[in-house]
């Protein structure tokens, strides 16, 4: 057994922590670990990573008689709040064999980073961002000389971001420091190229070990479309859902009860909140909480301690729950609509069954035809091992320049050979050449303030003599953008409708633009700065959900799947396709009936069909996927605009491009410019697709963050204070221009496919046909972009808005203070009756409203006056006030309304601080 290869002090400790076997993981990676070899680990959630990365290394440190101060680990983890169970869990491996474990991020205070500098601990947990700051101090950079074993957990959240491409570089920085190699452990979820992922890790070339440990055959999935019953068509109409929603609710209800711990997860924060409150709303009893990013720390940190002690037994998350935190056991793992992604589903479910012991369960609960469709594919794909390969971002110049200044700061002068060389080594920039990075560091020296010298003749590059150098890379220590939001404000009455992410605003907050929001249509009618000016739509034909910029988007290969799926179902046999798919007869079933309701060609995995909706509006069928349809979109759109001479309207998802006009629009024309495109040659459609996107709002919010991170224009600059049209024009031709492109191109759209399938088009194996009628599957697809599902009648928005708020100020989670006694604690506003010191008995007790760390001691400290202030609220105006301090208002504001209302129930209370809130958010997005 692998544990009998570790130090006796480790195996005493297992025994100690009751662990007697080893788990897969830690079987296959604690011999290559304690052999030296790098290592990337690829396991569940749950199966004992984090294990089989530090015992090995611990076991190494004891082997090797550490003496000298230093820091000899860095443990790393991309997670922006540093996950408590984790620390908790490293700090007692470490300290029972006698190793100092320390943490180092944004909140860690004065006193705590002085100790480090004096007294260094032997394995430090970290962040990427915080190691940029980290290597700026000299005492501490010096104690990194010491560094031996560097292990990186959730390598998968990092592998395709920016993110993991800074720590690359960083690290490569650090080995240069050093004047060594150090070994590296990654730890990740599913990846679909896992090889890829390895060398990301270890950077240059490396050798490493890859320990796969895949739960994807053995995991119990299921798709399901629950039929609306006689009680969902009551339920229905008095709750002002559709049946078909009511029904997928009770089903959750269903299995929320039949379990013991259940997590639900979505694929956008706002389907989180809605999904959270309708069952809520519905089934009041349920003990179930929403969990996702947008989240305070605190509320996230409650959820999650909730779940794991029994209190809760589900909890409604997004992607903010598949990373590892520690949750206790699942049983099961719900999808909610389509998961879009076989990585995606894999990951998620993988958080249910425990250690490894339990088989993975997961069921995903569809809505229309294409997404049932879609969640089957991926079931089958999941099954067969077929998982999305990774993407790991190629050279990007916004990195490059960041941490070019981070290697000026650690040396002020450098020979551009020399740095070229290091800079190569990072797996990201295998590829940059020597005429890119001395292109990179001219930029540089334009700026103002300059973040380089370079002198040609010798060939060096210099630290330049200014204060905005070091400003800017303290200012950019994160590759995350920094997303605005901005005020929806209803125009006839000035009323705040609530705020909309920078993302859509970018790509579709324009004049006489549709959305759905918050349960209602609206039609934007003015964009002034960070102001939506709109009126409510009479019609919602038309109009775009308020999350689709933040959507998952669907692969190619699967909505491909789902175009020979169509096929197969209009074949009318369903109990084929319930045994080649995996999936029960009742949803195979439902598949076969649905597709015969589409009358004309089926648009399948070779055929476009082609329909007039709408005398102005044109469906294109496609099974492209969202990013081919979204690159095809922009084409067809662009030259259709050069023909027309007039506005069009495109807007697309995994199975069809809309186009929409002012004025009509014929579906023979769109299909001739369709066979129009496919015949241009590369160097045409390029520039096509270079004219289309300079216009696009996701472009211009693209360059805005890249000259940002470059340094290149003011952190605060926003899509609407300054002129995007000038943005593009004043950075054509240089690195910003060119990274905004390259990062749209890699993100945004998909290149390669999009080529692929207007070739195929030009041999004739794409078909483009032309369907007479409108087609059931074009009500469809326009349905979902229409959201109506969301669409809440008027007479009941105003109760459900009453208690979504209510819920949201009840399930509100603050930490208490004693005043007298210091007895401190986190505390749910629902649960609280009187707010009693459970310690002392005293009346004297105060709140922090908002925790922005895991010190709670110092989060006392530092709002000292905040819980006096509050203590006296409460001891004036007793359980009351605790419900209106859970609201967004300041403490005087809610002072100012609890003195002016008397003896009003809780509904009116909550409609008077919902009104509150909504004028004082409006307020503070004016200013």
């Amino acid at each position: 057994m692998v544990f009998c290869l570790l130090h006796p002090l480790i195996k005493e400790a297992l025994k100690e922590r009751g662990i007697s076997e080893p788990t897969e993981p830690q079987k296959l990676a604690i011999p290559e670990i304690l052999a030296g070899n790098n290592v990337l680990i690829i396991a569940p959630t749950g199966s004992g990573k984090t294990e089989a990365a530090i015992l090995p290394i611990l076991s190494r440190m004891l082997e090797s008689n550490i003496e000298r101060p230093g820091i000899y680990v860095l443990y790393i983890t991309p997670l922006r709040a540093l996950n408590r169970d984790l620390l908790d869990r490293i700090k007692w491996w470490g300290e029972r064999v006698g190793f100092k474990v320390d943490v180092r991020h944004g909140d860690t205070d004065k006193a705590d980073r002085q100790k480090q500098s004096k007294s260094p601990p032997h394995i430090l947990i970290t962040t990427p961002e915080m190691l940029q700051a980290i290597m700026t101090g000299r005492r501490l950079l010096e104690y990194l000389k010491e560094l031996r074993w560097v292990v990186v957990d959730e390598v998968h959240e990092l592998a395709e971001d920016k993110r993991g491409v800074q720590l690359s570089l960083a690290l490569e920085r650090l080995r240069y420091h050093i004047g060594r190699d150090f070994q590296i452990v990654g730890l990740s979820a599913t990846v679909g190229s896992p090889v890829e992922v390895a060398k990301f890790l270890v950077g240059g070339s490396r050798p490493f070990k890859v320990v796969l440990v895949n739960f994807a055959r053995q995991m119990k999935l299921d798709v399901v479309r629950p039929k609306p019953t006689e009680e969902d068509y009551r339920l229905a109409e008095a709750s002002g859902l559709f049946p078909d929603v009511i029904a997928r609710l009770r089903f959750i209800r269903k299995l929320v009860e039949e379990n013991r711990s259940t997590l639900v997860f979505v694929n956008t924060r706002s389907m989180a909140e809605l999904l959270g409150f309708r069952l809520s709303y519905l089934f009041g009893d349920l003990p179930i909480a929403v969990h996702h990013s947008s989240l305070s720390k605190m509320v996230r940190v409650s959820v999650e301690e909730r779940l794991k002690k029994g209190e809760l037994k589900a909890v409604v998350a997004t992607s903010s729950l598949e990373l590892g935190i520690d949750i206790g056991h699942i049983d099961l793992v719900i999808q909610y609509i389509s998961p879009h992604q076989v990585t995606r589903l894999l990951q998620r479910v993988g958080r249910s069954g425990h250690r490894l012991s339990a088989m993975p369960r997961g069921v995903i609960i569809g809505e229309d035809i294409n997404d049932i469709m879609e969640a089957v594919v991926i079931v089958k794909r999941a099954r067969n091992g077929l998982i999305e390969p990774t993407q790991i971002p190629d050279k990007p110049y916004d990195v490059l320049v960041n941490q070019i200044v981070a290697f000026l700061i650690l040396k002020p002068r450098w020979r551009l050979e020399e740095l070229y060389e290091v800079i190569k080594r990072a797996y990201p920039y295998k590829d940059l050449s020597i005429e890119e990075l001395r292109r990179v560091v001219r930029f540089m020296q334009d700026l103002y303030p300059r973040l380089a010298v370079y002198f040609e003749d010798s060939d060096v590059v210099a630290r330049p003599r200014s204060r905005g150098f070091y400003r800017y890379f303290y200012e950019t220590l994160s590759m995350i953008p920094d997303e605005r939001q901005y005020a929806v404000i209803n125009e006839k009455t000035g009323e705040l409708v609530g705020t909309l992410d920078e993302s859509f605003v970018a790509e579709y907050g324009t004049v006489g633009v549709k959305f759905i929001f918050r349960g209602r249509p609206w039609l934007i009618t003015k964009v002034e700065d960070r102001v939506i000016k709109v009126i409510e739509a009479p019609d919602p034909t038309g109009a775009i959900p308020s999350w689709i910029g933040e959507e998952i988007p669907v692969p190619f290969e699967v909505a491909q799947e789902v175009g020979v799926l169509r096929v197969k179902a209009s074949r009318g046999d369903y109990k084929s396709i319930a045994e080649e798919y995996g999936v029960n007869e009742e949803v195979a079933k439902f598949i076969v009936e649905e597709i015969s309701k589409h009358k004309g060609p089926i648009p399948d995995d070779k055929t476009i069909v082609i329909e007039q909706f709408k005398d102005n509006i044109v469906i294109i069928h496609a099974a492209f996927g969202t990013r081919v349809n979204r690159t095809l979109g922009k084409l067809l759109g662009e030259l259709l605009i050069k023909t027309l001479e007039r506005p069009i309207g495109v807007y697309q998802d995994p199975y069809g491009i809309i186009i929409q006009s002012s004025e009509p629009l014929a579906a023979e024309l769109v299909r001739e410019h369709l066979k129009k495109l496919a015949s241009l040659n590369a160097q045409e459609i390029a520039e096509l697709l270079r004219s289309a996107l300079v216009k696009s709002g996701s472009f211009k919010r693209r360059i805005l963050h890249v000259a940002k991170r470059m340094g290149a224009i003011d952190k605060e600059a926003d899509v609407y204070s300054v002129s995007m049209s000038k943005l593009v024009e004043a950075f054509s031709g240089t690195v910003v221009f060119d990274e905004a492109l390259r990062e749209t191109f890699e993100r945004d759209l998909d290149l390669e496919h999009t080529a692929e399938v207007l070739q195929r088009i030009k041999t004739g194996e794409i078909s483009i046909v032309h369907s007479v009628e409108p087609t059931y599957l074009g009500e469809v697809l326009y349905e979902k972009l229409s959201h109506r599902l969301e669409i809440i009648p008027p007479e009941r928005l105003k109760k459900l808005v009453l208690d979504s708020t209510k819920a949201r100020l009840l399930n509100y989670t603050m930490l208490a203070v004693c005043l007298d006694c210091g007895w401190h604690g986190l505390i749910r506003v629902g649960e609280v009756t009187n707010l009693i010191c459970p310690k002392c008995g005293g009346a004297n007790v105060g709140v922090v409203r908002v925790v922005r760390s895991d010190n709670l001691e110092r989060e006392i400290r530092r709002n000292v006056e905040e819980v006096r202030r509050t203590a006296e609220v409460i001891k004036r105006y007793g359980w009351v006030a605790l419900y209106a301090l859970a609201s967004r208002l300041p403490v005087e504001t809610v002072e100012k309304i609890l003195a002016d209302i008397n003896g009003v129930d809780i509904n009116r209370l909550t409609e008077i601080l919902q009104e509150a809130e909504k004028e004082y958010l409006k307020q503070r997005l004016l200013e």
